[in-house]
């Protein structure tokens, strides 16, 4: 059981849509992964039974289907700090003029789980769902540097492991300054020509759920603007808190 659900799972992976290509036919996945096209064909008849994968019957070709689209969205509007953290995203581009948004770890990674874009409160959907380490970026930061010990280290020596660290003790001590000021900046770590100041989000519990960041032109902000969005940013992140159930003293 455990290989034909892997199987299906590089099948669904293979079959992700692209600016070049949005269908594959059974042929060009059976040489894909080097599975027999039998196998193929069991599997996605399999998937597209319950609507994983949708045949196009004039082209015989196959992608993927909207069942894993209401997975997902069914997923993102069932967390809790989404649905509490949407109205004050919002009050927070009308406030500082720029992107906001919302990332909640998994693993060693952040998940961007949300965004509005600056322009009209628009949302920015092409971002949602990305992945990158916790050691990148002020709002994978801010989430990194209040995880428990042993969570935190543990995180660490997996990133080293895969290249992701290439120094410890400079990762360290940003990680206390973060923790002892509750907030985070970064420039050019995820995309180049933006910055990012980011706050951590707690639960009822304490524990740090996701934080929020907001993302501007680095040519574009003067210190004094932000000073600003970090305060903003870490008024938003303790509005977000206790409507979570956070208590300052926790």
């Amino acid at each position: 059981m455990s290989e034909v659900i892997r199987k299906s799972v590089a099948l669904l992976t293979t079959i992700v849509p692209t600016e070049d290509k949005e269908e594959w036919s059974a042929t060009e996945v059976s040489r894909h992964l080097n599975i027999p096209i039998q196998t193929v064909h069991r599997l996605l008849s399999s998937l597209a039974e319950y609507g994983f994968v949708f045949k196009n019957n004039e082209t015989k070709k196959f992608r993927l289907g909207f069942t894993l689209m209401q997975l997902g969205l069914s997923i993102r509007d069932n967390l809790s700090v989404r649905n509490s953290a949407l109205p004050t995203m919002e009050k927070l581009v009308k406030k500082t003029g720029e992107s906001v948004y919302l990332t909640v770890p998994e693993g060693a990674e952040g998940v961007l789980v949300d965004c509005i874009n600056k322009d009209l409160l628009s949302k920015e959907t092409d971002v949602i769902g990305m992945r990158t380490p916790l050691c990148v970026g002020a709002s994978n930061k801010a989430i990194l540097s209040h995880l428990s010990r042993d969570t935190k280290q543990h995180i660490i020596q997996t990133l080293i492991e895969q290249g992701e660290i290439s120094d410890v003790n400079k990762l360290e001590n940003e990680l206390k300054l973060i923790a002892k000021w509750k907030i985070a900046s970064s420039l050019g770590e995820m995309i180049k020509g933006t910055g990012s100041i980011a706050a951590p989000i707690f639960s009822w519990e304490g524990k740090v759920v996701a934080s929020i960041s907001i993302v501007f032109s680095e040519t574009n902000v003067t210190d004094q603007q932000a000073k600003y969005m970090m305060s903003e940013v870490k008024k938003a992140a303790g509005v977000i808190s206790e409507e979570l159930g956070w208590l300052k003293s926790s």
